[in-house]
């Protein structure tokens, strides 16, 4: 339904930092169970989404925002929660859009940003279909939807 995109290195510096937060939380003998690091796609109270981890360290530290390519280079691009789910949102009700899971049974987000940022692409893509958050790998030429 929709589509944004972030830039894949500071997506790849997000990623290392939702695995350094599991490994201490998993570390911590008074951490109960903490859930498998993922990416989570998130909108503030302004319906403006962004980027962040699963783990309340790294979600308070770490926003990424959507950007765009113009001519004078990447641009951060304010991109609406309702602009990529086609649902309407109400104002200052901060939520969740999605997760993606770095690893899992059906796929290894960290080797898909590994693979892209080793082959020089610049994205990380993320397509709203169905309900569902699904992750790519881009060379930067998409738009975010507007």
């Amino acid at each position: 339904m929709g589509r944004v995109m972030f830039l894949l290195d500071e997506v790849e510096q997000l990623a290392d930092a939702c695995i350094r937060a599991h490994r201490r939380n998993t570390g911590d003998r008074e951490a109960t169970h903490p859930a498998p690091p993922a990416l989570r796609v998130m909108h503030d109270e302004f319906q403006q989404i962004y980027l962040s981890g699963n783990s309340t360290s790294v979600g308070e530290h770490h926003r990424l925002r959507p950007v765009t390519c113009s001519l004078t280079g990447w641009q951060e691009t304010p991109v609406l929660a309702g602009q990529l789910t086609g649902r309407r949102y109400r104002r200052l009700h901060p939520g969740r859009v999605g997760d993606m899971p770095l690893r899992g049974p059906e796929s290894d987000l960290l080797h898909l940003i590994q693979s892209g940022v080793d082959a020089g692409w610049s994205t990380f893509v993320v397509d709203y279909i169905d309900g569902a958050v699904i992750p790519g790998v881009g060379r930067g030429r998409f738009r975010a939807p507007h």
